[in-house]
């Protein structure tokens, strides 16, 4: 079973992969009589800087002109998230970090530690594929793990768009290290729209232990403000909802029906530094749905806050 899923999203795989070329070719008849216009992005900023050519970025779905935040050939980054990193095709390799100090760690509803953590991420990307290592350490002795890390997750994901429609497929390998939980793995697939609230969907499969889905339902939109001495910055503002099947719910909740697991209102002020170094404050409230998952859980509401410093080659 496990084999034939894993040889499916192959094949998925290598479809999507290839969707851009035909894509492309579409759109290099349509390019002599076609202005690109973002959706999501001011006015001004177009008329400003003169649209040679736009980029979506691969980790928030935000488009940002190619004119303003850098040109063909070097490396663009995301101005409103930080991660988008693209050279000339020859070029397309780029490698980053992302290092997170929150107040605590909440994973889908569930309070998986209630005090401080660091959590870092390692990631690498070429031509749309990013390879990212994930950590979670315990800076307290919650639960006996000071400075150990308690959960590593090893995730391949392909992202990339089509005109409005973006779209990425991936697997995760989720692994616990001084713990007793056992190992386990998903595979993912999500699309989402350039429109007015950007919404998302994507969709997991726990093909390891659980042998059930989780979907989550997101929307997001962002502020940008004003410029200050070169530095650019914006308020980002998104709301989610995780919906989880019975076999799902039952095995990480011991809740054995498809219920509404939880829901999540997120504000961060991304600022761009430099061309490859951004900080991002956040915070976050995370609420469990779920009546009978609310009697599982210790902790059922939770403010989270924290920040992002990220770097980029």
């Amino acid at each position: 079973m496990r084999t034939a899923i894993v040889l499916m999203f192959s094949f998925v795989l290598t479809v999507l992969t290839c969707m851009p070329v035909f894509a492309a070719e579409q759109q290099d008849m349509k390019a002599e009589d076609q202005t690109a216009t973002p959706s999501g992005t001011s006015d001004a900023l177009v008329a400003d800087e003169g649209v040679s050519s736009m980029r979506t970025c691969s980790n928030c779905g935000k488009r940002f002109t190619v004119g303003r935040h850098g040109q063909e050939g070097q490396i663009m980054k995301c101005p409103y998230c930080g991660k988008e990193c693209e050279k000339e095709e020859e070029k397309g390799f780029c490698i980053g970090a992302d290092m997170a100090f929150m107040s605590k760690y909440v994973s889908r509803g569930m309070t998986t530690n209630d005090d401080p953590v660091f959590e870092p991420n390692l990631w690498a990307s070429y031509k749309g594929f990013t390879f990212s290592a994930w950590g979670n350490l315990d800076l307290t002795n919650y639960g006996g793990m000071s400075g150990n890390f308690n959960e590593a997750d090893y995730t391949l994901d392909y992202s990339n768009s089509l005109d409005k429609l973006g779209y990425s497929v991936g697997v995760i390998y989720y692994t616990f290290p001084h713990s007793e939980a056992k190992d386990t793995s998903e595979v993912y697939a999500g699309v989402s729209y350039d429109v007015l609230l950007q919404p998302k969907i994507v969709v997991y499969y726990d093909f390891w232990q659980a042998d059930g889905f989780y979907g989550n339902f997101s929307v997001s939109h962002g502020f940008e403000l004003p410029e200050i001495k070169g530095i650019k910055s914006s308020l980002d503002l998104s709301a989610q909802v995780g919906l989880g099947s019975k076999n799902f719910n039952e095995f990480n909740f011991g809740d054995s029906h498809t219920a509404f697991t939880d829901m999540v209102f997120t504000a961060s002020l991304p600022v761009a530094i430099s061309d490859h170094f951004s900080v991002k404050p956040t915070v976050s409230y995370s609420t469990a749905l779920d009546r009978t998952i609310r009697t599982k859980n210790f902790k059922n509401d939770n403010v989270i806050w924290g920040a992002v410093i990220s770097a980029s080659l």
